[in-house]
């Protein structure tokens, strides 16, 4: 029976290179430095054109043994010797690859060498060099933060003792005060997580006011721009409140280009994080986190590996064409659709022309296209009702004839939701509530005779309900519309 190559460790790890880092394997293997078997040579020569999907079914272990080594008997075992040589020669070459690229990883090992070989004078003029370099950079990567503690912490203990016994304690202050600053930025962003997931998650609760007290202790008088937006994140730690978010916000715009690309990353993250539950709550506006997002695209933190998520793609969708901002719509479906992934890439797109042909007020288009196209994913399912039931909303608006239509949706997507139980009670419900608030809303605009002030009070102390901000806007043109409308007025 043939035997497969592909779940074997040295398949996998050719699928994870590009050509470029194949061609260059090639080259490695072929220097005697790097490699002293010519049948790697010989059996990687072999793979290259399968690469990297690898489907040739008739490239089995055997088969391959034959074109690497063809004056031999076949053997497992030798085959697999092979291949795991072929697997740590791979290992080897992602690791000099990794080194090539590390400047700051190469001066470190080199001046490791020196003081193992007892070069002290080139080995504390390397240092101090290194030191006054990471020190007169106004912006320091996590990694430049991490050696700098590296070179004062050898340099104080060398086995040279003059570091150590020098007057004024110089080496080993800046040592402790670069330990503070490394524990400072990196217990900060776990206690950062610790917030958010007592957020997300109701099972479990860390003890973020221990963790804090101890960091708050530790950072007193320490000044650092991505401390001070820590600080500022920490002041509220419970229910995120609008007033703390819009401080942060202009706190971390106006040190931005202070802050190091990890830091960026975290502090826009977690702006980001917050804005969710503002929005989600009714507190904030979708349009208001906009800005960040684009900045997000900019820096690429919302992206993994070249990817979007499908529920950042329709934020982003969400959050333009709730401000107006067609323009940058069009731009963006272009450019980012090809991030999605291909699974669920032609729902995220339909329910995006949709959602613009919406607020575009192309009422009939959108409607066109949520009833042209099947959505696949059960997600899109669902949100493409509650856009389908917006769309006939604002129809009816327009056009009393809806009703019917619009009646008998709101009784569908109630029983299409009873029916699925692939939701949360608490999720499932923020979606009856978006019906039934529209539901009370729509019977309301054809209530000649209702009483405003229910209206008014309507969404009072609602916070699990879909598309909140926009049933306040409804919420404001029904009881706008009725004030204009002749006392005659009936639906047809």
């Amino acid at each position: 029976m043939a035997t497969s190559l592909h779940h074997t460790k040295f398949f996998r790890i050719l699928q994870a290179f590009s050509p470029a880092e194949l061609k260059a394997f090639g080259i490695w293997l072929q220097s005697p430095w790097c490699n002293s078997n010519k049948n790697l040579i010989r059996l990687l020569t072999r793979l290259m054109p399968h690469h990297p999907n690898f489907s040739d079914t008739k490239l089995t272990k055997e088969i391959l043994f034959r074109q690497v080594l063809p004056d031999g008997k076949y053997s497992e075992r030798r085959m697999n010797n092979l291949l795991s040589e072929a697997y740590l020669a791979a290992e080897q070459f992602l690791v000099f690859q990794r080194l090539a690229r590390a400047q700051d990883l190469q001066k470190g090992l080199l001046s490791q060498e020196f003081q193992h070989r007892a070069l002290d004078d080139w080995f504390f003029k390397d240092a101090a060099r290194e030191i006054g370099h990471l020190t007169g950079k106004e912006v320091k990567s996590w990694e430049d933060q991490v050696e700098l503690f590296r070179l004062y912490r050898g340099v104080y203990h060398h086995p040279s003792q003059e570091p150590r016994m020098a007057p004024g304690g110089n080496i080993i202050t800046k040592m402790g005060e670069q330990l503070d600053l490394l524990y400072l930025l990196e217990k900060a962003t776990v206690i950062n997580e610790m917030i958010s997931r007592n957020r997300l998650f109701k099972g479990e609760q860390h003890d973020v006011a221990l963790e804090l007290q101890k960091w708050l202790s530790t950072s007193e008088g320490i000044e650092h721009p991505a401390l001070d937006l820590y600080r500022m994140r920490f002041a509220d730690t419970g229910e995120a409140l609008p007033f703390h978010y819009e401080q942060r916000y202009a706190a971390f715009l106006e040190r931005f280009d202070l802050l190091n690309e990890r830091e960026q990353n975290i502090h826009l993250l977690s702006l980001l994080n917050d804005a969710k539950l503002l929005i989600k709550s009714g507190s904030l506006d979708i349009t208001a986190s906009l800005p960040l997002y684009q900045l997000g695209l900019t820096t690429g933190s919302i992206l993994n590996e070249g990817k979007l998520t499908d529920n950042t793609y329709m934020t982003i969708v969400t959050a333009s064409n709730t401000k107006g901002a067609f323009d940058f719509t069009a731009h963006f479906m272009d450019t980012y659709a090809g991030c999605l992934t291909e699974k669920t890439r032609d729902d995220c797109t339909h329910w995006a022309k949709a959602h613009t042909a919406y607020w575009q007020k192309d009422l009939e288009s959108s409607l066109a296209i949520l009833q042209g196209y099947h959505f696949r994913a059960t997600d899109f399912q669902l949100i493409s009702r509650v856009l389908h039931t917006q769309v006939y909303f604002d129809l009816y608006l327009k056009d009393g004839s809806y009703h019917d239509a619009l009646f008998s949706f709101f009784n569908t997507f109630e029983k299409w939701l009873s029916r699925e139980k692939l939701w949360s009670k608490f999720n499932r419900n923020s979606f009856l509530r978006f019906v039934q608030i529209c539901r009370a809303l729509a019977r309301d605009y054809t209530d000649v005779g209702s009483d405003p002030k229910k209206v008014e009070k309507l969404l009072e102390n609602e916070h699990n309900s879909q598309a909140l901000n926009w049933l306040k806007q409804k919420k404001e043109e029904v009881m706008l519309l009725k004030t204009k409308r002749p006392s005659n007025f009936r639906i047809s």
